[in-house]
């Protein structure tokens, strides 16, 4: 029982932290999605709302209000390069004077300026260029970089695994005395209770057809009290109990000893041996919690269901209504 509840706090631990592992990655990206978009927007907007102005001075060759455009997009947050190149690939003007008149061959820059219409480039893993046409031969570019806020979510999704393994690393001694309390610790006390119930009584132990060749009175195999309780059990048995339609058919003892046991499907008995208590033979702690019950107060069949079988725990009495043992018998539901 304990190492089922260890292998179940395992699997349970393993599948949260899978499950965690798995909604941080969606939340991650999710918020590294919004924020791109909402730097996109930021930037597109502030482009979109100063172009006139830049497409004006451009026209009126007015280099003040020109350069004074360009400086005033530099400040934005995250941009890099505020520059207009024309259809050579020739810087016009940059916000970085030591730029002007330099040469942007690379591809990125030659597709650019290729393109008739506003478009967003990625240059490098974090860098983005949007680019806007002025005129036929110019064309408005704006390069900013998302290196900032990929550090941050980055720092951010690293907290969050380190949150997520603690939350499931407390779940998993969650799951482990939680299962102790409602499934160990009950198993363990009818354990205890049926191990200490009468198990010094000596008693005769057998299959039962060598029993009834041991139930005659020159019987040597056991005082004169065993002998005639054995006698008691048997003549019960025959009466009233023993039936060929039962696939279970269990025969303890008074100190809940097996006697008797027919379970070929293992429902109830893991082991068959012969004179072993209860306690040993199943796992079953509804099965050892009703017996519980019998030993204490012998007096109504229980019920119970164990996977699709109907169990009847039933107590036996002689003609003199002393307890002499119990009968476990069912079904599967089929039947």
């Amino acid at each position: 029982m304990k190492k089922n509840i260890v292998i179940l706090s395992i699997l349970s631990f393993l599948f949260l932290s899978g499950l965690l592992y798995y909604l941080t990655e969606v939340i991650y990206n999710e918020r590294l999605s919004r924020q791109e978009n909402n730097s996109e927007s930021d930037i597109v907007s502030y482009v979109e709302l100063i172009s006139p102005e830049i497409r004006t001075a451009l026209v009126k060759s007015d280099d003040i209000a020109l350069l004074y455009s360009i400086e005033k997009i530099s400040k934005i947050k995250n941009v890099k390069e505020v520059f207009i190149i024309d259809s050579g690939l020739n810087i016009l003007i940059h916000n970085d004077s030591s730029k002007w008149n330099k040469l942007y061959d690379d591809d990125i820059y030659k597709k650019i300026v290729k393109q008739k219409n506003k478009s967003l480039q990625r240059t490098e893993q974090y860098t983005f260029i949007y680019s806007q046409p002025l005129n036929d031969n110019s064309v408005f570019c704006v390069k900013y970089s998302m290196e900032d806020a990929y550090s941050y979510l980055r720092m951010w999704k690293i907290k969050l695994y380190v949150y997520c393994f603690i939350i499931a690393f407390l779940m998993l001694f969650i799951v482990y005395y939680l299962s102790k309390f409602f499934f160990l610790r009950p198993f363990n006390k009818a354990k205890k209770y049926l191990s200490v119930n009468e198990i010094g009584k000596k008693t005769i132990y057998s299959d039962i057809v060598n029993m009834a060749l041991a139930c005659v009175p020159s019987s040597k195999s056991g005082g004169e009290d065993n002998n005639r309780n054995l006698k008691n059990l048997l003549n019960i048995i025959l009466k009233n109990y023993l039936t060929l339609r039962d696939e279970i058919f269990i025969i303890l003892d008074s100190q809940a000893k097996l006697i008797y046991g027919v379970d070929e499907n293992n429902i109830v008995l893991q082991k068959h041996q012969y004179g072993e208590h209860i306690v040993s033979l199943t796992t079953n702690s509804e099965i050892l919690k009703n017996v519980s019950v019998i030993l204490e107060d012998p007096k109504q069949t229980l019920n119970v269901d164990v996977s699709d079988y109907k169990i009847n725990i039933t107590p036996l009495t002689d003609e003199t209504n002393e307890f002499t043992g119990i009968i476990i018998s069912g079904n599967s539901s089929g039947k």
